[in-house]
């Protein structure tokens, strides 16, 4: 747990000095391989993957070489492997597949309560997915997406630190986030924080599946 939040204040710093460099404002949509385009902010390395930065320390073989969903390396290639997932969300994107809005991306640093905007985390199965507050919760520990802007925040849920995982916000903290808790954050813009799987939107214990009760 210690590590894997230093690694991801880490990655705040990182984060700060690119949007430093860029006038407050994210890059364009990276895609699966984003710790290979940001490799100049942390690694000198011809193979980013190398790099212990880009993974929890709870994680050491991917799905295919037998690891849990939760504990599995995401990717299987040499410059896409890792255990973080970045909030796609936090883009300065046009991408608008599967009902996606303009209006919905951050774009930049400049907004407020900047503290519950998760910018990256704890992930399996993706290296980024973009979350809404309604996504259902895996059925099952391990459970993926059900597809392309269909359940992503399952990307994040992941029980990699006994019913918790690290998030690196967009004011630069880090802290442990509680499974349920993934359903509070301000994933994007228009995102409501009391939405259907939030006690404020009246979702009851019996409402979780029973692997998330606890």
């Amino acid at each position: 747990m210690v590590i894997c939040q230093s690694n991801l204040k880490q990655w705040g710093i990182l984060w700060a000095m690119y949007t430093e460099d860029n006038n407050g404002e994210f890059p364009e949509y990276l895609g699966g391989d984003w710790m290979l385009r940001l490799i100049e902010y942390y690694s000198k390395a011809k193979r980013p993957t190398d790099e212990k930065l880009l993974y929890c320390p709870m994680t050491t073989k991917t799905m295919s070489e037998g690891a849990p969903a939760r504990y599995a390396i995401i990717g299987d290639s040499d410059d896409r492997r890792g255990s973080y997932a970045v909030n796609e969300w936090v883009y300065d994107s046009d991408h608008t597949g599967s009902g996606r809005s303009l209006e919905d991306y951050w774009r930049s640093t400049k907004h407020r309560g900047l503290n519950n905007i998760p910018v990256m985390g704890d992930g399996g199965w993706r290296p980024d997915g973009q979350p809404y507050e309604y996504d259902d919760p895996p059925t099952f520990e391990g459970e993926a997406r059900g597809g392309v802007a269909n359940d992503e925040i399952r990307i994040f849920c992941v029980d990699r630190h006994d019913g918790f995982v690290n998030v690196l916000f967009m004011d630069w903290s880090t802290r442990k986030v509680g499974l349920k808790e993934l359903w509070t954050l301000k994933w994007y813009v228009r995102c409501n924080t009391a939405g259907p799987w939030t006690r404020a939107g009246l979702a009851q214990p019996g409402d979780w599946p029973e692997w998330m009760r606890n």
